[in-house]
């Protein structure tokens, strides 16, 4: 890629010093189907999502009265999830569902036995692993219509390992939502699988009450 660009700029008359950042031109487009690619929706797609989350349980209802709901998006989580820590310190939630993109393996050279299966159009995975809670899990997996099940056997990539571990502990679930091509300019995934997480999110934060007893 830095050849091709590099290669662009030479023939337009204009210099391109080492190290300069680049990017491919890739807006959001609407693909066959139920299908969007666009750069950056790892996470920018889970942006989106709290934001729905919000607005839903806010338009629709459903909440037990003496359960809070906050929706955060956190920086630095490539980089040993800062953000996610230092927003859990200071809320100290019972219960935190991390939402992040999944690496999608439905297309050819793809590589299950390195990451999992995990296919487009199929709902969300919930995770199972040592940074995820049992009864959170199961919760989780009652509420979603569909799912996919993704395990992990050391500890998440994600913001839930530090969510886990805030403080005194947190009873922590994690969804992944599927995502092809991930970390690339053209990332795609399937609008039915963030609707369906959506949803999930919806459901669960519904069920959850005051007593809801989260020890495994």
């Amino acid at each position: 890629m830095d050849r091709y660009w590099c290669h662009v700029a030479a023939r337009g008359g204009k210099r391109v010093n080492i190290g300069s950042p680049v990017t491919l031109n890739a807006s959001f487009t609407i693909l066959q189907g139920d299908r969007a690619m666009a750069r950056a929706f790892d996470n920018k797609a889970g942006l989106f999502i709290g934001a729905e989350i919000v607005r839903r349980l806010k338009g629709e209802g459903g909440l037990h009265p003496d359960v809070g709901v906050y929706v955060l998006g956190t920086v630095q989580e490539e980089i040993g999830s800062r953000g996610a820590q230092t927003a859990a310190f200071n809320l100290a939630p019972h219960v935190a569902v991390a939402v992040d993109m999944g690496v999608a393996v439905d297309y050819p050279l793809a590589r299950p036995e390195d990451q999992g299966q995990l296919d487009l159009g199929k709902g969300p995975a919930i995770s199972q692993g040592p940074n995820t809670n049992p009864v959170v899990f199961n919760l989780l997996k009652g509420a979603a219509d569909p799912y996919q099940i993704q395990a992990y056997g050391d500890k998440s990539p994600t913001d839930a390992r530090l969510l886990q571990t805030n403080r005194g502990g947190a009873a922590t679930g994690l969804l992944s939502v599927p995502l092809r091509y991930m970390h690339t300019p053209s990332e795609v995934l399937c609008l039915a699988d963030v609707e369906a997480t959506i949803e999930l999110v919806c459901a669960f934060c519904r069920d959850v009450r005051p007593d809801t007893d989260f020890t495994p």
